[in-house]
């Protein structure tokens, strides 16, 4: 299965008192890793959005959305989004070979962003940093956002298999598994992934709730390996 990652590089951070290391700068994935459009999840993941993206413009009546993409990627989000429907979406990376409009980090916003939008797009991003910045990002999103769709990787079996009389009647049936018993280990890029040991979805429900309404979520039906969330910003 490809997944559709997201370019970042790792900051230096100075240990704190909660016992934080320090770590250099890595960019976890090079930038040609992009060049795979048409792939069948990079699509499915780029439909969720659109339609995550439309269900909060059309519920909440947002007329000229303010949309800022963390993790460029591919930028094939951004293109549709300003070149089809004129938004003038926004784009935020650590690595500046992406091209984004703004150079920085999911968890130190602060820095480079001048402005709260609409709707911030975090699609598979926090992930590439350790557990211990989730906190701090997921507060940093709220922050910059009324709005904000946050996609995560979910580890999980999955099985697949078809019953019917053809050609009149078939049905797909899809089972999964949450590798609850398998500690992640760091594989060069996810320093975590919900569904292993530790990061059970409640738990990672429990820490966005401190910062958001979860409008909806959902495991993607056709790429079972994202789980996504519709948010609505807390206030302070």
């Amino acid at each position: 299965m490809i997944r559709r990652r997201v370019s970042l590089i790792l900051p230096i951070r100075k240990a704190r008192k909660t016992g934080m290391k320090k770590f250099d700068y890595k960019i976890q994935v090079d930038k040609d890793i992009y060049n795979y459009r048409g792939k069948v999840d990079s699509f499915y993941n780029l439909s969720h959005q659109l339609s995550d993206l439309f269900y909060l413009i059309n519920k909440f009546r947002i007329k000229i959305p303010k949309i800022l993409i963390i993790g460029t990627g591919d930028n094939l989000l951004k293109i549709i989004l300003n070149e089809k429907y004129g938004f003038g979406a926004q784009s935020l990376d650590i690595d500046p070979c992406l091209k984004p409009d703004y150079v920085g980090s999911v968890d130190d916003l602060g820095t480079v962003l001048k402005q709260k939008y609409d709707i911030i797009v975090c699609a598979h991003v926090l992930e590439h940093l350790p557990f211990d910045y989730f906190n701090k990002s997921l507060n940093q999103i709220r922050k910059f956002s009324n709005y904000s769709l946050i996609y995560l990787p979910k580890a999980q079996l999955q099985f697949f298999t078809e019953i019917g009389i053809l050609p009149l009647w078939k049905k797909r049936f899809k089972i999964s598994l949450p590798l609850f018993f398998k500690k992640h280990k760091f594989d060069g890029e996810h320093y975590w992934e919900i569904g292993t040991k530790g990061y059970a979805v409640t738990i990672i429900m429990n820490f966005i709730k401190g910062h958001f309404y979860i409008l909806k979520d959902y495991n993607s039906p056709y790429w079972l390996y994202s789980y996504n969330f519709i948010l609505k910003s807390k206030k302070n």
